[in-house]
């Protein structure tokens, strides 16, 4: 996995066009359309009941990962600055000529060594974060305080050189 980049090389992800600057202090996106990554949504599912048992509750509850909109996509920006105090920037809003819409932003780019997983973990759970694993076996991060959900917190996501 190559972690590192050199200003003018853009890498095409599943959610951005990313390419780092010329000082390497900030990073450059722009999301590629339609998408504007994944949100997680509580949704009810029914319950087979084979037995008739009564005692069966009709739906459970899931947590999926839909499409996410362009304010859902602005909005999670937001909470990254506001819970992990980061520093991201919309810095345009780009509308093709098919009429599909892009959203650039920037934000800093950090430098040092990965972190492995188990770090990753460690440090959300030091920091007040329930760890959970949903359905599919993808871990999750619950903070209480500021009612977020962290998904996607995976090394593959580490940008820094």
């Amino acid at each position: 996995m190559e972690f590192c980049r050199n200003a003018g090389e853009p890498h095409l992800g599943t959610e951005h066009l990313v390419e780092l600057s010329g000082d390497k202090h900030r990073v450059f996106k722009i999301t590629i359309p339609p998408n504007f990554g994944l949100t997680p949504k509580v949704l009810r599912h029914p319950v087979v009941n084979l037995r008739d048992d009564p005692a069966l509750p009709k739906t459970r509850p899931s947590i999926e990962f839909l499409p996410a909109t362009p304010l859902e996509y602005l909005e999670r920006w937001m909470a990254a600055n506001e819970v992990f105090g980061d520093d991201v920037k919309l810095t345009a809003v780009i509308e093709w000529a098919d009429g599909q819409v892009s959203f650039a932003i920037s934000q800093p780019q950090y430098h040092g060594e990965p972190a492995t997983e188990r770090e990753i973990e460690a440090e959300f759970e030091a920091s007040g974060w329930t760890r959970f694993i949903d359905s599919a076996g993808h871990v999750l991060f619950f903070n209480y305080a500021f009612q977020v959900l962290a998904i996607d917190a995976l090394l593959r996501n580490w940008k820094g050189c």
